[in-house]
């Protein structure tokens, strides 16, 4: 006859406990690094870090408007050869009448604006967004945010010089039409800034005969150099169908005195 073994009943107690005891929680996946993050965005650098002064825009929903923008810019590159490249940030972007208002010249207008976009971003998309393109003109307008990310018009100024050099190192002849920045509502000091930017813009013009300023900020601007309510959305920033029609009217001139021709 077999002896049964007997467990003292603080040991099945401490047994099934354990057999009963929640599982720990699986560890969470390591957090992702910055640099790993941006190497997943074709159109960042891999290291996150650009070859510019300054910094790109604050705005928490910039890179999906840049990755969302430069994918399109990537599909239309066969289409956009050989045109009048329009490049700059929410202002351009957001002239969604373009090509009908400048039908009536020889070449196809080219929308390569991007919402929220600095200049240190604009010299990393040049090449593809841009150059690429074989522009047979350019118009330029950019400026606006980097003041408002705070970059000190001295720095923006150094990038846009770069900006010129690269377009010029391609294009030697191409005609440029440079914007002046905008007036726009906010705080006080954006008047004193943007008018500092726009004398720096206007130097850099005048050491190349091939560009021309457009006066975009005197027909938009208040006496105290904020823009005018009646051509800007109510943020005073973004225009309205009338301040487009301001800007085009800067433009068209200058456009048709350069006697472009269809190849």
């Amino acid at each position: 006859m077999k002896t049964k073994f007997l467990l003292p009943v603080s040991l099945l107690l401490v047994l099934a406990a354990c057999q009963n005891a929640p599982k720990p929680a699986a560890a969470p996946p390591p957090a992702q690094t910055a640099a790993a993050v941006a190497s997943a965005d074709p159109f960042w650098p891999a290291d996150g870090i650009f070859q510019a002064k300054g910094r790109t825009s604050s705005w928490a929903g910039f890179r999906a408007k840049n990755v969302q923008r430069r994918m399109l810019f990537a599909q239309q590159v066969a289409q956009d050869q050989d045109g009048i490249v329009f490049v700059g940030d929410s202002i351009t972007e957001g002239w969604h009448t373009l090509a009908q208002d400048f039908a009536g010249l020889p070449l196809k207008a080219v929308n390569r604006g991007i919402g929220g976009d600095t200049t240190p971003n604009l010299l990393y998309r040049l090449q593809a967004d841009v150059l690429d393109l074989h522009p047979r003109a350019l118009i330029v307008l950019i400026g606006t945010n980097d003041l408002g990310e705070h970059t000190s018009p001295a720095d923006i100024a150094d990038n846009l010089r770069a900006f010129h050099e690269k377009i010029r190192a391609a294009y030697p002849n191409i005609p440029i039409a440079w914007c002046l920045v905008m007036p726009r509502k906010g705080d006080d000091t954006y008047p004193q800034r943007i008018h500092a930017l726009n004398e720096l813009i206007t130097q850099i013009a005048a050491t190349d005969p091939r560009v021309t300023v457009c006066d975009t900020f005197t027909p938009l601007a208040l006496p105290d150099g904020s823009s005018k309510p009646e051509d800007f959305n109510p943020d005073r920033l973004h225009l309205n169908a009338a301040g487009y029609a301001v800007w085009l009217s800067a433009l068209s001139p200058i456009l048709s005195g350069w006697n472009l021709s269809a190849k």
